[in-house]
């Protein structure tokens, strides 16, 4: 059985490599579809760097899915609140228990936009009309230890966008591993994960018909179905490091995008007397690129964009803090703070209360 468990880390390490290898990375900017995937709902673990290698309990279901097993508790609850860009309220719940050998987690991520007023071509002013976009995530989450050391996990997510009347769902999985205590080292974690690989979204529905003539026909006007495209995931590989030394814990992490810009994230927080931690972390992306074509070939190459022409909202310093009430009211409650930077659209807060028994 233990050497059975070895060949499926094994197995599972060479996949989640060799996947950005194969496929790509920063070669199809900005075309993605559903990026409400990467926005970070949990306040733990600030922007990211380390937590693909050290997120536990439900924490661990947006950053790295084999972490859920690596949680202490029988069930673990979360619920978070992100004050998004735009007045948009990003809400996280979900809950984990286990399930034999295995943990078992569900979790919703909903977006609520609020309403918003319908302008089209002939009506730049407005129709009279609201619409209310909405965005949501369903995840399913399968975790399990193959050892004290190593875990594997899997997200299977139903992702749902809606506005008017058009809309797409989809499903997404993530793929991630966990090992604890690098190189016979207590402390040294370290974490690789896939995320949001899956089949393309494309729009559908009555809002799509468009009212017109045929070219070449005596046919009258008609409403014709408008074909939409379809756009992949934005897929993405994480691999992280985590190291915990004299109290202090300090991660990293490094992001390789597959429709955007390569990321990595540092993180440094200090936990006092177990009761309360504070942390810092930053993120950097690297230079925005683009494909050329070269003339008389269908080959393309692809070139470093100077200037500022992109600069990933997300870069720069982050904070957060975390309070243990299980001192104070019996239970086993935390309360955790984050503030996130958001390029012009300043900072971005998100609280969140963690329940495990």
């Amino acid at each position: 059985m233990e050497n059975k468990m070895k060949k499926q880390f094994i197995a599972t390490l060479i996949v989640l490599v060799l996947s950005p290898l194969v496929l790509g990375q920063n070669s199809r900017m900005g075309t993605s579809s559903s990026t409400q995937l990467l926005v970070v709902p949990g306040a733990r673990y600030l922007s990211g760097g380390g937590a693909v290698a050290t997120a536990t309990g439900m924490d661990a279901v947006f950053w790295n899915p084999a972490g859920l097993s690596m949680g202490e508790n029988s069930v673990d609850v979360i619920f978070s609140n992100r004050q998004y860009i735009a007045d948009i309220q990003n809400n996280f719940f979900g809950i984990a228990t286990g399930l034999g050998d295995y943990k078992l987690g569900v979790s919703v991520r909903t977006f609520s936009v609020g309403d918003i007023d319908e302008t089209t071509v002939f009506f730049p002013d407005g129709t009279g009309q609201v619409f209310t976009p909405n965005f949501s995530v369903i995840g399913g989450t399968l975790s399990r230890k193959l050892s004290d050391n190593t875990s594997v996990g899997v997200n299977a997510n139903l992702v749902r966008e809606s506005f008017g009347r058009v809309s797409a769902s989809g499903s997404s999985f993530d793929l991630g591993v966990q090992y604890k205590g690098l190189l016979g080292m207590d402390g040294l974690d370290i974490g690789f994960v896939l995320k949001n690989f899956g089949q393309p979204m494309k729009y559908g529905g009555e809002g799509l018909g468009i009212l017109a003539n045929a070219q070449g026909g005596d046919r009258p006007v008609e409403f014709y179905k408008i074909d939409a495209a379809s756009f992949d995931l934005p897929f993405l590989f994480d691999m992280g490091l985590s190291y915990n030394i004299a109290g202090a814990d300090l991660g990293l992490t490094y992001t390789s995008n597959y429709y955007a810009t390569d990321e990595l994230k540092l993180s440094a927080g200090y936990t006092v007397a177990g009761l309360a931690s504070v942390s810092v972390g930053m993120q950097s992306s690297a230079g925005a690129q683009t494909l050329e074509h070269k003339v008389g070939s269908a080959d393309y190459e692809t070139t470093e964009v100077t200037g500022d022409w992109y600069t990933n909202p997300s870069d720069g310093v982050s904070f957060g803090a975390s309070l243990d009430l299980s001192r104070f009211i019996g239970m086993n409650l935390s309360v955790d703070y984050s503030m996130l930077p958001m390029g012009d659209f300043g900072t971005n807060s998100i609280v969140a209360m963690r329940l495990a028994y």
